[in-house]
Protein backbone atom coordinates (compact mmCIF):
# COMPACT_ATOMS: atom_id res chain seq x y z
CA UNK A 1 0.00 0.00 0.00
CA UNK A 2 1.64 3.29 -1.28
CA UNK A 3 4.86 1.52 -1.34
CA UNK A 4 5.80 1.89 2.40
CA UNK A 5 8.06 -0.63 3.78
CA UNK A 6 8.55 -0.95 7.69
CA UNK A 7 11.40 -2.12 9.75
CA UNK A 8 10.27 -3.82 13.00
CA UNK A 9 13.97 -4.31 13.63
CA UNK A 10 15.27 -1.05 13.02
CA UNK A 11 15.71 1.53 16.31
CA UNK A 12 13.47 3.86 14.87
CA UNK A 13 10.00 2.95 16.39
CA UNK A 14 7.23 1.99 13.61
CA UNK A 15 5.67 5.34 14.26
CA UNK A 16 8.33 7.77 13.18
CA UNK A 17 9.15 5.09 10.39
CA UNK A 18 5.57 5.28 9.07
CA UNK A 19 5.37 9.73 9.74
CA UNK A 20 8.60 9.78 7.92
CA UNK A 21 7.48 7.89 4.73
CA UNK A 22 4.33 9.54 4.83
CA UNK A 23 5.68 13.31 4.61
CA UNK A 24 8.07 12.20 2.18
CA UNK A 25 4.97 11.03 -0.50
CA UNK A 26 3.06 14.03 0.45
CA UNK A 27 6.34 16.58 0.21
CA UNK A 28 6.90 14.53 -3.46
CA UNK A 29 3.60 15.04 -4.88
CA UNK A 30 2.87 10.89 -4.90
CA UNK A 31 0.52 11.61 -2.80
CA UNK A 32 -1.81 14.02 -3.85
CA UNK A 33 -4.12 16.79 -2.32
CA UNK A 34 -7.19 15.06 -0.90
CA UNK A 35 -6.20 11.79 -1.40
CA UNK A 36 -8.03 9.48 1.31
CA UNK A 37 -5.84 7.47 3.29
CA UNK A 38 -6.59 4.02 4.08
CA UNK A 39 -8.53 3.40 7.47
CA UNK A 40 -6.10 3.02 10.67
CA UNK A 41 -7.56 -0.24 11.15
CA UNK A 42 -6.90 -1.35 7.31
CA UNK A 43 -3.50 0.25 7.72
CA UNK A 44 -2.83 -1.93 10.91
CA UNK A 45 -3.90 -5.02 9.23
CA UNK A 46 -2.20 -4.37 5.71
CA UNK A 47 1.68 -4.17 7.47
CA UNK A 48 1.05 -6.45 10.86
CA UNK A 49 1.64 -3.62 13.10
CA UNK A 50 -0.82 -1.99 16.18
CA UNK A 51 -3.89 -0.10 15.19
CA UNK A 52 -2.62 2.69 17.64
CA UNK A 53 0.78 2.80 15.76
CA UNK A 54 -1.37 3.85 12.51
CA UNK A 55 -3.12 6.39 15.07
CA UNK A 56 -0.48 7.67 16.20
CA UNK A 57 1.33 8.14 12.88
CA UNK A 58 -2.38 9.90 11.54
CA UNK A 59 -2.54 12.05 14.30
CA UNK A 60 0.73 13.55 14.28
CA UNK A 61 0.84 14.39 10.54
CA UNK A 62 -2.61 15.99 11.20
CA UNK A 63 -0.87 18.35 14.18
CA UNK A 64 2.09 18.90 11.82
CA UNK A 65 -0.73 20.07 8.81
CA UNK A 66 0.37 17.11 6.54
CA UNK A 67 -3.30 15.18 6.38
CA UNK A 68 -6.76 16.57 7.33
CA UNK A 69 -9.00 14.20 9.28
CA UNK A 70 -12.85 14.48 9.03
CA UNK A 71 -15.15 12.55 11.59
CA UNK A 72 -17.02 9.95 10.03
CA UNK A 73 -15.46 10.77 6.47
CA UNK A 74 -11.92 9.41 7.03
CA UNK A 75 -8.44 11.09 6.76
CA UNK A 76 -7.11 13.28 3.54
CA UNK A 77 -3.99 14.49 2.34
CA UNK A 78 -4.10 18.44 3.06
CA UNK A 79 -3.30 21.23 0.45
CA UNK A 80 -0.29 23.76 0.02
CA UNK A 81 2.47 20.90 0.82
CA UNK A 82 3.72 19.17 -2.60
CA UNK A 83 6.56 20.73 -4.76
CA UNK A 84 6.21 21.97 -8.15
CA UNK A 85 5.65 18.13 -10.08
CA UNK A 86 8.97 17.07 -11.74
CA UNK A 87 10.89 20.21 -10.05
CA UNK A 88 14.02 18.64 -8.56
CA UNK A 89 15.04 19.78 -5.46
CA UNK A 90 18.15 22.31 -5.71
CA UNK A 91 21.55 21.63 -4.36
CA UNK A 92 21.85 23.26 -1.41
CA UNK A 93 23.86 26.37 -1.74
CA UNK A 94 27.14 26.65 0.15
CA UNK A 95 28.04 28.59 3.48
CA UNK A 96 28.38 32.35 2.76
CA UNK A 97 31.69 33.14 4.00
CA UNK A 98 33.27 29.55 4.00
CA UNK A 99 37.09 29.62 4.74
CA UNK A 100 36.78 32.40 6.50
CA UNK A 101 37.20 33.18 10.58
CA UNK A 102 35.60 30.48 12.88
CA UNK A 103 34.85 27.94 10.10
CA UNK A 104 37.35 24.89 10.14
CA UNK A 105 37.53 22.51 7.83
CA UNK A 106 39.60 19.53 9.95
CA UNK A 107 43.02 18.97 7.23
CA UNK A 108 42.90 15.13 5.66
CA UNK A 109 45.74 13.24 6.39
CA UNK A 110 44.58 11.30 3.20
CA UNK A 111 45.04 13.80 1.03
CA UNK A 112 48.54 13.40 1.27
CA UNK A 113 49.12 17.35 2.57
CA UNK A 114 52.33 17.67 4.74
CA UNK A 115 50.36 20.83 7.11
CA UNK A 116 52.38 22.81 8.96
CA UNK A 117 49.39 24.46 10.69
CA UNK A 118 50.69 26.00 13.86
CA UNK A 119 48.43 25.62 17.81
CA UNK A 120 48.15 21.78 17.80
CA UNK A 121 50.36 19.71 19.57
CA UNK A 122 51.42 15.90 18.68
CA UNK A 123 47.87 14.14 18.93
CA UNK A 124 49.69 10.84 18.43
CA UNK A 125 51.63 11.56 21.65
CA UNK A 126 48.58 11.98 23.62
CA UNK A 127 48.84 9.95 27.14
CA UNK A 128 45.09 8.04 25.72
CA UNK A 129 45.26 5.07 28.39
CA UNK A 130 46.01 7.35 31.07
CA UNK A 131 43.32 9.96 30.41
CA UNK A 132 40.26 7.13 29.67
CA UNK A 133 41.75 5.51 32.98
CA UNK A 134 41.33 8.90 35.31
CA UNK A 135 38.05 9.19 33.27
CA UNK A 136 36.62 6.43 34.30
CA UNK A 137 37.42 6.55 38.14
CA UNK A 138 35.72 10.03 37.94
CA UNK A 139 32.76 8.62 36.48
CA UNK A 140 32.80 5.53 38.90
CA UNK A 141 34.14 7.49 42.16
CA UNK A 142 32.78 10.86 41.89
CA UNK A 143 30.15 11.32 44.50
CA UNK A 144 26.68 11.65 43.62
CA UNK A 145 26.64 15.33 44.27
CA UNK A 146 29.54 16.49 42.11
CA UNK A 147 27.10 15.39 38.99
CA UNK A 148 25.00 18.11 40.38
CA UNK A 149 25.80 21.89 38.44
CA UNK A 150 28.49 22.53 41.32
CA UNK A 151 30.58 25.64 41.47
CA UNK A 152 30.43 28.52 38.74
CA UNK A 153 34.98 28.67 38.78
CA UNK A 154 34.85 24.90 37.97
CA UNK A 155 35.51 21.58 40.49
CA UNK A 156 37.70 22.73 43.33
CA UNK A 157 40.01 19.78 42.55
CA UNK A 158 41.32 20.92 39.35
CA UNK A 159 41.38 24.82 40.59
CA UNK A 160 43.88 23.10 43.42
CA UNK A 161 46.01 21.28 41.10
CA UNK A 162 46.64 24.00 38.43
CA UNK A 163 47.62 26.28 41.53
CA UNK A 164 50.00 23.92 43.06
CA UNK A 165 51.64 22.71 39.46
CA UNK A 166 51.74 26.41 38.91
CA UNK A 167 53.99 26.86 41.50
CA UNK A 168 56.14 24.02 40.77
CA UNK A 169 56.95 25.11 37.31
CA UNK A 170 56.44 28.98 36.74
CA UNK A 171 56.89 29.49 40.01
CA UNK A 172 53.39 31.69 40.47
CA UNK A 173 51.71 31.58 43.65
CA UNK A 174 47.96 32.24 43.03
CA UNK A 175 45.08 31.00 45.46
CA UNK A 176 42.78 27.91 44.00
CA UNK A 177 39.43 30.67 44.54
CA UNK A 178 40.94 33.04 42.05
CA UNK A 179 40.92 30.14 39.47
CA UNK A 180 38.21 29.76 36.69
CA UNK A 181 38.12 27.07 34.36
CA UNK A 182 37.08 27.55 31.20
CA UNK A 183 37.17 25.72 27.71
CA UNK A 184 40.52 27.31 26.58
CA UNK A 185 42.00 30.67 25.74
CA UNK A 186 39.41 31.99 23.80
CA UNK A 187 36.57 31.47 26.15
CA UNK A 188 38.95 33.23 28.70
CA UNK A 189 39.39 36.10 27.08
CA UNK A 190 35.54 36.09 26.16
CA UNK A 191 35.55 35.81 29.87
CA UNK A 192 37.51 38.78 30.86
CA UNK A 193 36.11 40.72 27.75
CA UNK A 194 32.54 40.83 29.16
CA UNK A 195 33.46 41.01 32.79
CA UNK A 196 35.15 44.04 32.74
CA UNK A 197 32.99 45.87 29.71
CA UNK A 198 31.28 47.66 32.05
CA UNK A 199 34.39 49.70 32.74
CA UNK A 200 36.57 49.36 30.30
CA UNK A 201 36.68 50.80 26.38
CA UNK A 202 39.40 49.95 24.50
CA UNK A 203 42.08 47.37 24.48
CA UNK A 204 45.68 47.47 23.26
CA UNK A 205 46.82 44.42 21.49
CA UNK A 206 50.10 43.24 19.91
CA UNK A 207 50.37 43.32 16.16
CA UNK A 208 50.17 40.74 14.96
CA UNK A 209 48.70 38.30 17.20
CA UNK A 210 46.49 35.15 17.40
CA UNK A 211 43.63 35.57 14.87
CA UNK A 212 40.81 35.61 17.51
CA UNK A 213 41.94 37.86 19.92
CA UNK A 214 40.69 41.24 17.82
CA UNK A 215 37.32 39.60 16.91
CA UNK A 216 36.72 38.44 20.57
CA UNK A 217 36.98 42.14 22.20
CA UNK A 218 35.47 43.75 18.82
CA UNK A 219 32.27 41.90 19.11
CA UNK A 220 32.42 42.65 23.31
CA UNK A 221 32.29 46.37 22.36
CA UNK A 222 35.75 47.45 22.57
CA UNK A 223 38.10 49.78 20.28
CA UNK A 224 41.41 47.84 19.79
CA UNK A 225 44.15 49.84 19.18
CA UNK A 226 47.31 47.74 17.91
CA UNK A 227 51.18 48.06 18.77
CA UNK A 228 53.89 47.61 16.41
CA UNK A 229 56.21 44.89 17.69
CA UNK A 230 60.47 44.26 17.14
CA UNK A 231 62.09 41.15 18.16
CA UNK A 232 61.61 41.68 21.46
CA UNK A 233 57.39 41.46 21.62
CA UNK A 234 55.17 44.50 21.78
CA UNK A 235 56.95 48.19 21.84
CA UNK A 236 56.30 49.01 25.45
CA UNK A 237 59.20 51.36 25.48
CA UNK A 238 57.23 53.32 23.08
CA UNK A 239 54.43 54.46 25.45
CA UNK A 240 54.26 56.91 27.76
CA UNK A 241 50.78 56.32 29.25
CA UNK A 242 47.79 54.45 28.49
CA UNK A 243 44.73 55.85 28.58
CA UNK A 244 41.74 55.65 31.21
CA UNK A 245 39.40 52.37 30.21
CA UNK A 246 42.26 51.00 28.72
CA UNK A 247 42.86 47.13 28.73
CA UNK A 248 46.02 45.55 27.36
CA UNK A 249 46.41 41.79 25.84
CA UNK A 250 50.24 40.72 25.50
CA UNK A 251 51.52 36.80 24.87
CA UNK A 252 54.86 38.03 26.53
CA UNK A 253 56.46 34.30 27.37
CA UNK A 254 56.23 33.78 23.79
CA UNK A 255 54.23 36.07 21.62
CA UNK A 256 52.44 34.43 18.36
CA UNK A 257 53.82 34.68 16.04
CA UNK A 258 57.21 36.18 15.93
CA UNK A 259 57.98 33.84 18.78
CA UNK A 260 59.59 36.96 20.61
CA UNK A 261 59.98 37.05 24.81
CA UNK A 262 59.31 40.45 26.53
CA UNK A 263 62.37 41.55 28.24
CA UNK A 264 61.86 42.22 32.04
CA UNK A 265 62.51 45.92 31.52
CA UNK A 266 59.06 45.90 29.00
CA UNK A 267 57.29 43.65 31.88
CA UNK A 268 58.09 46.10 34.45
CA UNK A 269 57.00 49.02 32.28
CA UNK A 270 53.76 47.77 31.40
CA UNK A 271 52.84 47.00 35.12
CA UNK A 272 53.94 50.61 35.32
CA UNK A 273 51.73 51.89 32.67
CA UNK A 274 48.64 49.69 34.14
CA UNK A 275 49.21 50.80 38.03
CA UNK A 276 48.96 54.45 36.86
CA UNK A 277 45.88 54.32 34.71
CA UNK A 278 44.03 51.64 36.24
CA UNK A 279 44.57 49.19 33.80
CA UNK A 280 44.84 45.74 33.74
CA UNK A 281 46.86 43.50 31.76
CA UNK A 282 45.31 39.99 30.39
CA UNK A 283 48.65 37.71 29.81
CA UNK A 284 47.77 34.63 27.13
CA UNK A 285 50.39 32.19 28.11
CA UNK A 286 49.32 29.76 25.86
CA UNK A 287 52.87 27.68 25.51
CA UNK A 288 54.83 28.85 28.27
CA UNK A 289 55.13 24.88 29.15
CA UNK A 290 57.42 24.45 26.26
CA UNK A 291 60.30 26.10 26.48
CA UNK A 292 62.72 24.52 24.45
CA UNK A 293 65.91 26.00 25.90
CA UNK A 294 66.90 26.62 29.84
CA UNK A 295 63.53 26.73 31.71
CA UNK A 296 59.83 28.29 31.61
CA UNK A 297 59.93 32.34 31.87
CA UNK A 298 58.45 33.80 34.69
CA UNK A 299 55.13 35.20 33.92
CA UNK A 300 53.72 38.91 33.90
CA UNK A 301 51.62 37.97 36.82
CA UNK A 302 54.04 37.19 39.13
CA UNK A 303 55.32 41.07 39.18
CA UNK A 304 51.85 41.85 40.06
CA UNK A 305 48.68 39.51 40.46
CA UNK A 306 46.68 42.10 41.40
CA UNK A 307 47.22 43.89 37.90
CA UNK A 308 47.31 40.88 35.90
CA UNK A 309 44.63 38.61 34.54
CA UNK A 310 46.49 35.15 33.29
CA UNK A 311 44.99 32.87 30.46
CA UNK A 312 46.30 29.60 30.26
CA UNK A 313 45.28 26.56 28.51
CA UNK A 314 45.84 22.54 28.28
CA UNK A 315 45.73 22.97 24.47
CA UNK A 316 49.06 22.92 23.84
CA UNK A 317 50.46 20.88 26.95
CA UNK A 318 47.52 18.29 26.02
CA UNK A 319 45.31 18.34 22.89
CA UNK A 320 42.98 20.77 21.98
CA UNK A 321 39.83 18.62 22.24
CA UNK A 322 39.86 18.30 25.62
CA UNK A 323 38.64 21.93 25.79
CA UNK A 324 40.23 23.12 29.35
CA UNK A 325 41.85 26.00 30.31
CA UNK A 326 41.89 28.31 32.88
CA UNK A 327 41.52 31.94 34.29
CA UNK A 328 43.16 33.81 37.19
CA UNK A 329 42.10 36.95 38.07
CA UNK A 330 42.76 39.32 40.72
CA UNK A 331 41.31 39.34 43.93
CA UNK A 332 38.53 42.41 43.57
CA UNK A 333 37.63 41.09 40.14
CA UNK A 334 36.31 37.04 41.47
CA UNK A 335 32.79 38.28 42.10
CA UNK A 336 32.85 40.49 39.01
CA UNK A 337 34.14 37.35 37.10
CA UNK A 338 31.53 34.82 38.92
CA UNK A 339 28.83 37.02 38.06
CA UNK A 340 29.05 36.96 34.49
CA UNK A 341 29.83 32.78 34.38
CA UNK A 342 26.71 32.34 36.80
CA UNK A 343 24.90 34.78 34.32
CA UNK A 344 25.92 33.07 31.00
CA UNK A 345 24.75 29.15 33.67
CA UNK A 346 28.42 28.40 31.76
CA UNK A 347 30.28 25.74 33.48
CA UNK A 348 33.18 23.65 32.17
CA UNK A 349 31.80 19.71 32.10
CA UNK A 350 32.82 18.37 35.11
CA UNK A 351 34.25 14.60 34.70
CA UNK A 352 37.06 16.09 32.86
CA UNK A 353 38.00 18.46 35.36
CA UNK A 354 38.17 15.26 38.03
CA UNK A 355 40.45 13.43 35.62
CA UNK A 356 42.29 16.36 34.41
CA UNK A 357 42.85 16.69 38.46
CA UNK A 358 44.01 13.18 38.60
CA UNK A 359 46.54 13.14 35.89
CA UNK A 360 48.37 16.35 37.80
CA UNK A 361 47.87 14.98 40.69
CA UNK A 362 49.76 11.93 39.87
CA UNK A 363 52.49 14.00 38.24
CA UNK A 364 51.30 12.15 34.62
CA UNK A 365 51.01 15.99 32.88
CA UNK A 366 54.79 16.96 34.07
CA UNK A 367 56.20 13.75 32.76
CA UNK A 368 54.61 13.61 29.93
CA UNK A 369 55.53 17.32 29.04
CA UNK A 370 58.86 16.52 29.87
CA UNK A 371 58.74 14.05 27.07
CA UNK A 372 56.92 16.20 24.45
CA UNK A 373 59.81 19.19 25.02
CA UNK A 374 62.36 16.23 23.64
CA UNK A 375 60.84 15.22 21.24
CA UNK A 376 59.92 19.22 19.71
CA UNK A 377 63.05 20.11 20.11
CA UNK A 378 64.26 17.30 18.28
CA UNK A 379 61.68 18.32 15.65
CA UNK A 380 62.47 21.91 15.66
CA UNK A 381 66.27 21.03 15.06
CA UNK A 382 65.04 18.82 12.11
CA UNK A 383 63.11 21.77 10.79
CA UNK A 384 65.65 24.41 11.09
CA UNK A 385 68.21 21.55 9.20
CA UNK A 386 65.87 21.32 6.30
CA UNK A 387 65.35 25.07 5.85
CA UNK A 388 69.14 25.34 5.53
CA UNK A 389 69.80 22.68 3.04
CA UNK A 390 66.42 23.50 0.42
CA UNK A 391 66.61 27.48 1.16
CA UNK A 392 70.82 28.20 2.83
CA UNK A 393 70.61 32.44 3.89
CA UNK A 394 67.43 32.81 2.08
CA UNK A 395 65.92 31.54 5.32
CA UNK A 396 66.03 33.71 8.22
CA UNK A 397 64.57 32.15 11.76
CA UNK A 398 63.41 34.15 14.09
CA UNK A 399 62.22 33.78 17.62
CA UNK A 400 63.15 32.01 20.47
CA UNK A 401 63.00 28.37 21.19
CA UNK A 402 59.83 27.75 22.91
CA UNK A 403 56.62 26.56 21.93
CA UNK A 404 55.81 24.89 18.18
CA UNK A 405 56.16 26.85 15.84
CA UNK A 406 59.02 28.42 14.41
CA UNK A 407 58.91 32.31 12.16
CA UNK A 408 60.75 32.22 9.04
CA UNK A 409 61.48 35.19 6.82
CA UNK A 410 62.41 33.46 3.56
CA UNK A 411 64.07 36.53 1.91
CA UNK A 412 64.15 35.90 -1.78
CA UNK A 413 60.19 35.34 -1.87
CA UNK A 414 57.92 37.71 -3.70
CA UNK A 415 55.96 39.66 -1.80
CA UNK A 416 52.80 39.02 -4.16
CA UNK A 417 53.25 35.23 -3.26
CA UNK A 418 49.61 33.14 -2.34
CA UNK A 419 51.06 31.65 0.42
CA UNK A 420 47.85 29.75 0.71
CA UNK A 421 47.94 28.10 -2.56
CA UNK A 422 50.99 26.19 -1.28
CA UNK A 423 48.98 23.46 -0.71
CA UNK A 424 48.90 22.21 -4.60
CA UNK A 425 52.45 21.89 -3.97
CA UNK A 426 51.16 19.60 -1.08
CA UNK A 427 51.98 21.71 1.93
CA UNK A 428 50.12 23.49 4.44
CA UNK A 429 52.13 26.03 5.76
CA UNK A 430 50.95 30.12 7.25
CA UNK A 431 51.58 33.45 6.31
CA UNK A 432 52.67 36.31 9.09
CA UNK A 433 50.14 38.71 6.93
CA UNK A 434 46.93 36.22 8.04
CA UNK A 435 47.62 37.33 11.79
CA UNK A 436 48.60 40.74 10.91
CA UNK A 437 46.30 44.34 11.22
CA UNK A 438 48.40 46.98 9.36
CA UNK A 439 48.92 44.89 5.96
CA UNK A 440 52.65 44.80 4.13
CA UNK A 441 54.77 44.44 6.46
CA UNK A 442 55.21 40.66 6.86
CA UNK A 443 55.10 39.46 3.06
CA UNK A 444 57.55 37.23 3.32
CA UNK A 445 57.18 36.01 6.63
CA UNK A 446 55.83 32.89 7.26
CA UNK A 447 54.86 30.52 10.16
CA UNK A 448 55.92 26.70 10.41
CA UNK A 449 54.21 24.63 12.91
CA UNK A 450 56.27 21.25 13.87
CA UNK A 451 53.94 20.22 16.72
CA UNK A 452 51.91 17.74 14.83
CA UNK A 453 54.15 16.96 11.62
CA UNK A 454 55.82 13.18 12.24
CA UNK A 455 59.71 13.42 11.86
CA UNK A 456 59.83 11.84 8.58
CA UNK A 457 57.47 14.30 6.65
CA UNK A 458 59.70 17.25 7.69
CA UNK A 459 62.25 16.62 5.01
CA UNK A 460 59.68 16.28 2.05
CA UNK A 461 57.68 19.38 3.20
CA UNK A 462 60.31 21.44 2.78
CA UNK A 463 61.41 20.13 -0.23
CA UNK A 464 57.61 20.87 -1.51
CA UNK A 465 57.80 24.24 0.26
CA UNK A 466 60.86 25.23 -2.13
CA UNK A 467 59.01 23.76 -5.28
CA UNK A 468 55.99 26.02 -4.56
CA UNK A 469 58.59 29.03 -3.89
CA UNK A 470 60.62 28.67 -7.12
CA UNK A 471 57.39 28.30 -9.44
CA UNK A 472 56.26 31.75 -7.30
CA UNK A 473 59.76 33.24 -7.79
CA UNK A 474 59.43 32.30 -11.65
CA UNK A 475 56.11 33.54 -12.28
CA UNK A 476 57.41 36.95 -11.88
CA UNK A 477 60.52 35.96 -13.89
CA UNK A 478 62.92 35.37 -11.70
CA UNK A 479 63.68 32.29 -9.68
CA UNK A 480 66.18 30.92 -7.02
CA UNK A 481 69.33 28.93 -6.95
CA UNK A 482 69.89 25.85 -4.85
CA UNK A 483 71.24 27.21 -2.12
CA UNK A 484 68.24 30.00 -1.94
CA UNK A 485 70.75 32.88 -3.85
CA UNK A 486 69.42 34.46 -7.02
CA UNK A 487 70.20 32.86 -10.19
Amino acid sequence: MFGIVLDPRSRTPLTAQLCSQLREMIESGELAEGTRLPATRRLSAEYGIARNVAIDAYEQLIAEGYLIGHTGSGTYVAGGIANVAGAAKPEPEPLEGAGLYGLYERPTAGRGIIDFSTGTPDLRHFPRAWWARYLKEAAETMPAEQFDYGDIRGEEALRQEISAYLQRSRGMRCRPERIFIVSGSADGLALAARALRADYSSLYLEDPTIEFSRPIFEQAGYRVVHVDLDEAGMKLHELERLPGGCLMLLTPSHQYPTGGILPIQRRKHAIRLAEQSGAYLIEDDYDGDIRLKGVPIPPLYSLDPERVIYVGTFSKTLAPALRIGYVIVPRRLVGRFAAVREAWNHRAPGVPQIALAALIRDGRLERHIHRMKSLYRRRRALLVSALDRHFGSGAIIRGDEAGMHVLVELAHAPPSVDWASSVHYGVRIGSVEEYAFVKGRYERHIVLGYGNVPDEAIEEGIARLRRFLDDAVSGVGSGLSATGRSR
